[in-house]
């Protein structure tokens, strides 16, 4: 019995590393994960599972996006000429595969080309899996009158390739969904129910993690162009290792902002000095900094990176309290996840 995992959107380590994890899970139930993904460029993890071509979505070069609708609307999702020969290729693997279950991580067009044809999960972090509701907030103020009819153009298409009329949130939820992540760090969190949260993939984190007088680790992607300025001028730590081992002893954890990073750094009580790259990155900054539990710093330079860190690090002590608050959310969910699967799996044979 075999279960496609595919991913197509979006960039680091996370939905790489968090699918890993629940491959490894599955495989131990004697099920066979086979890997549709934009890049297999993983660290510090082994990948021996099958691997077919995943289709490139069409980039209409857009940059600006506003809410979820805008980033589909980047990738095609408003033109049927442009999506509708990208879901035939996805319907091709599916073919070619014959999975019994399809686990989609932030990968749209895979959810609308498995419909009526396999069960599909959604899964991803919070900013990934959109809520199941037809308008999706726009979560950058201003926004131009445009991004409406982007989103308008958008669920014109969808429903008309999957040919339902329902919300658009709820048809790129697939059959089921669920987000690794904490409703903390979570722009929908008003429009979710409390079950779909499994916190990250890496839990339970031990809570002795944090060191005063520890040294700093910095997770900063290759190309981010102030790279060097971040690890030169502040010398902390980058080794890539599981995060429960890199962040033992540490006193500041230096990253983009990703779900990931972010969550185990809150539940682990490290303070943080967030350097956000993308939008997703900036909304979990937002959000770590109302907890105060984090600095943020969008166009460093020697002078903030010095002022911020000290900042950060007088951070520690509500770091600390803030991961006892949110301590139901360390532990591990993903037998949830399992369970889930294991359902849809038991009704397909």
């Amino acid at each position: 019995m075999k279960v496609l995992f595919g991913w197509e959107l979006g960039g680091g380590q996370g939905h790489i590393q968090r699918m890993v994890v629940l491959a490894q899970e599955l495989e131990t139930y004697g099920i066979e994960p086979v890997f549709a993904l934009k890049s297999y460029n993983i660290k510090a993890a082994s990948f021996p599972w099958q691997i077919v071509f995943a289709p490139r979505l069409p980039f209409t070069g857009r940059s600006e996006s506003y809410s979820y609708a805008d980033i589909l609307e980047t990738f095609g999702f408003g033109s049927p000429c442009l999506i509708n020969p990208h879901l035939l290729a996805w319907q091709s693997i599916i073919k070619d595969v014959k999975p019994s279950l399809v686990i989609a991580d932030h990968a749209p067009s895979l959810v609308l080309a498995a419909r009526n044809i396999v069960p599909t999960i959604v899964i991803g972090d919070a900013f990934t899996v959109p809520p199941p509701v037809e308008v999706f907030p726009n979560l950058r103020i201003p926004y131009p009158l445009d991004s409406q009819e982007r989103q308008e153009q958008v669920s014109k298409t969808v429903k008309q390739i999957v040919k339902l009329e329902a919300p658009l949130g709820q048809i790129l939820n697939g059959d089921t969904s669920f987000i690794f992540g904490i409703p903390e760090l979570d722009p929908y969190q008003h429009l979710r129910t409390q079950n779909q949260y499994l916190s990250v993939h890496v839990t339970p984190i031990p809570n002795n993690l944090y060191k005063s007088d520890g040294n700093a680790w910095a997770y900063l992607y290759d190309d981010y162009p102030h790279r060097s300025l971040v690890l030169n001028t502040l010398k902390p730590q980058c080794d890539f290792l599981p995060l429960t081992t890199v962040l033992a002893g540490k006193s500041l954890a230096i990253h983009h902002g990703s779900s990931t990073t972010s969550i185990t750094c809150l539940l682990a009580g490290i303070p943080q000095l967030v350097l956000p790259k993308h939008f997703e990155h900036q909304l979990n900054a937002i959000s770590l900094s109302g907890l105060a539990v984090a600095k943020i710093i969008n166009n460093p330079t020697w002078e903030t990176l010095l002022s911020y860190q000290a900042q950060a690090y007088s951070l520690a002590e509500n770091a600390s309290l803030q991961a006892l608050k949110l301590a139901h959310w360390n532990q591990n969910f993903i037998p949830v996840f399992i369970e889930a699967c294991l359902k849809f799996l038991n009704k397909h044979v």
